[in-house]
This record gives structure tokens, sequence and C-alpha cells, in this order.
């Protein structure tokens, strides 16, 4: 999954999890906070501009920020090269 942030950082992660991590990893202030820290911290900097993101799970925290508009989903380049070329002639 890629995942771009309202401030043009590409992220690439397998899992929500790892989004989250290298979200935190590329966070100046928070680098030094757990993930779940990190997910708190977050949810209530979005809390107190009127925004709510859950911290129930890693998958409906990355929801969260995508419909927040904090994260947009970045299309997959994994499409096999066949596939990829005729998708193109479309």
């Amino acid at each position: 999954m890629r995942y771009r942030t309202n401030q043009g950082l590409l992220i690439e992660a397998e899992t929500s999890f790892d989004a989250i991590r290298r979200l935190r990893e590329s966070s100046w202030n928070e680098q030094n906070l757990s993930d779940r820290q990190y997910m708190e911290a977050v949810a209530d900097r979005m809390f107190q501009e009127g925004i709510h993101v859950s911290t129930v799970s890693p998958d409906i925290f990355i929801a969260g920020l995508i419909g927040a508009g904090l994260l947009t989903r970045e299309p997959d380049d994994t499409q096999p090269n066949a596939a990829k070329q005729e998708a193109d002639r479309k």
C-alpha cells in the first residue's frame, strides 16, 4: 500500500501497522513514542481541530486519516507488465 500525506510525504507499507510506524518515524516530535502513543497523540491533535480519528485499531486509524483528508491512497504499481501494457492501450 502506498499513501501520501497532506504534506506530500510518500509512505509505502505492507499493512496499516507498518504505515503507522513509518508515519511515526517521519514525525520529528513523535519518534520516541510507541505506535499506540503516536496514534493517540495524532487523534488528540485532530480532536482539538474538531476531527474525530479513532484509535481502535491500526486499520481504523488509517481509514480515519484518509477520511479526514490527512492521507490519500496512492495507486500501486504492481500490475504485471502484460496487464499494464493492456491497460495502457485502452
